[in-house]
């Protein structure tokens, strides 16, 4: 009996250090190109899917660049400041990020990088200041996520050197104090823009805001925007245009103060959008440019407005 015992004792005691130590082995594993959030991680972890962490900024620390952060479950994630490429990916999970008197994501990337973000629910709990905050970087790219609740904007797009791209998609901006979605560019910056089924509700309605407003009186870079398949509704201007390059295409703009206004030399064309329900449909002031494809839906407003010409179809 006694010789069938040791054996026995010396080989749970092995394994039992071997357990150990690929234990320690993990958690102490560097970066990554795949890390992991949980509700129940742990910061202290190896942000693995078997020791996840428990905040953004914990994760994106242990993920190199150009790598990817999983959401587990749902929970709050905390705010997060990127400086690199990174995808930020929640499926079938509600990765919340509360952002009580702040920024809920803050992004200074490198020229080149490229940031990508799904599935988020920011909210700023109405002190909130900006939702998203991109600063720099070559791409950023958003989809089906909901930004509310921030003071000021929902999402802020602001580069200042370079051309940037934005691409938004299945997001809805809602209840913010004064964009839904601002894209305001700096010294040099200058942007591309996609914006495909974004929905913008109740934004600006005590400031004169915006739903989606493209501002590009504040840079020397050309700007230029598209939006396609969206939703303004509700806001005090649904979607607007100063010093900038924007095209509305199969859009519906509704309730709103002022539909589409184009203002200080913007060029703003319409084809096959939805005008209704507006105080002003749409209107162009202080040179601006309000063309019309002939294409569209513009009635029932108090005031439909006039478009600026009206462009051939090709």
């Amino acid at each position: 009996m006694r010789d069938v015992a040791l054996p026995l004792m010396r080989a749970m005691i092995i394994a039992g250090l071997l357990h150990g130590g690929a234990e320690a082995a993990s958690i102490s594993a560097g970066p990554q190109m795949r890390t992991y959030v949980s509700g129940t991680g742990s910061d202290n972890g190896a942000c693995t899917a078997s020791s996840p962490c428990k905040t953004f900024q914990a994760a994106l620390a242990m993920t190199l660049a150009g790598g990817e952060i999983f959401v587990l479950n749902s929970a709050n994630y905390g705010a997060v400041t990127i400086n690199k490429a990174v995808t930020i990916t929640s499926e079938g999970a509600v990765a919340g990020i509360l952002a009580t008197g702040g920024v809920g994501i803050t992004i200074n990337a490198g020229a080149g990088d490229i940031v990508n973000l799904r599935g988020l629910d920011i909210d700023g709990g109405n002190s909130g200041t900006n939702g998203i905050q991109f600063n720099s970087g070559r791409t950023l790219n958003i989809q089906k996520s909901t930004v509310r609740n921030f003071t000021n904007s929902g999402i802020g797009f602001s580069p200042s050197v370079g051309t940037s791209s934005l691409v938004v998609s299945d997001t809805m901006l809602t209840s913010n104090g004064r964009n839904g979605l601002l894209i305001a560019p700096t010294g040099s910056g200058g942007v591309n823009g996609a914006l495909s089924r974004v929905v913008t509700v109740g934004n600006g309605l005590a400031t004169n805001g915006v739903g989606i407003f493209v501002y590009g009186l504040g840079s020397s870079g050309a700007v230029n925007v598209t939006l396609t398949d969206t939703v303004a509704n509700n806001n005090y201007y649904g979607a607007g245009a100063v010093s900038a390059a924007l095209m509305v295409r199969n859009s519906t703009l509704t309730n709103n103060a002022v539909g589409v206004q184009s203002d200080q030399g913007a060029v703003v064309r319409i084809g096959q959008a939805t005008l209704t329900g507006n105080v002003i449909g749409w209107q162009s002031a202080n040179g601006g440019l309000l063309q019309s494809f002939g294409t569209n839906n513009l009635s029932g407003n108090q005031t439909d407005g006039v478009a600026s010409g009206t462009l051939a179809l090709q």
